[in-house]
């Protein structure tokens, strides 16, 4: 089942909080990852495995290396083919 721009990004907030401890309040579209929630490149790493493993996708490190803000992680996984999609109610 196809996922909405906005259940990914919820999420990803879920997730955020209960793995980094950010609220998820402040997880939205146009927040920056570096700048606003001041996640380093092993954050990154951690955020790449997770979605992976969620959302049954392969993301390369070039790939999760270029994201700037939460909207371009929800782009991505949107952007991904619909096979194998994983049911995270």
């Amino acid at each position: 089942m196809t996922k909405t721009e906005s259940e990914i990004l919820k999420i990803v907030a879920d997730w955020l909080q209960e793995h980094l401890g950010i609220n998820p309040d402040r997880v939205q579209m146009e927040t920056s990852i570096s700048e606003d929630l001041l996640m380093d490149s092993l954050d990154n790493v951690e955020i790449v495995m997770a979605l992976e493993e969620i959302f049954k996708v392969e993301i390369n490190d070039e790939v999760g290396g270029r994201w700037r803000t939460i909207g371009d992680i929800v782009r991505f996984v949107a952007a991904q083919p619909v096979e194998g999609a994983a049911d995270t109610r």
